[in-house]
């Protein structure tokens, strides 16, 4: 198995055994909210807090079962 970057691997390039690791992040807001991030499993978690890319609410509410029942609304 060989472990890829998402970011830096071309379509073209992917291989059979190829892993694609990622890392993702939720917090909870100041407003009764929440959001989720995903980045690079290299990235600290922080960091993917504040620089990874937004999931969507329908991609993030099963993944965070504690958030989407805490009367939280996703934000957009």
């Amino acid at each position: 198995m060989r472990f890829r970057n998402v970011h830096a691997t071309q379509p073209d390039d992917v291989q059979d055994g190829d892993a694609f690791p990622f890392k993702i992040v939720a917090v909870a807001g100041q407003n009764n909210d929440w959001s989720a991030y995903w980045g690079p499993s290299s990235w600290s978690d922080e960091r993917v807090a504040q620089e990874g890319d937004k999931l969507s609410e329908t991609q993030a509410r099963p993944l965070f079962y504690v958030l989407t029942r805490s009367g939280r609304e996703y934000r957009p």
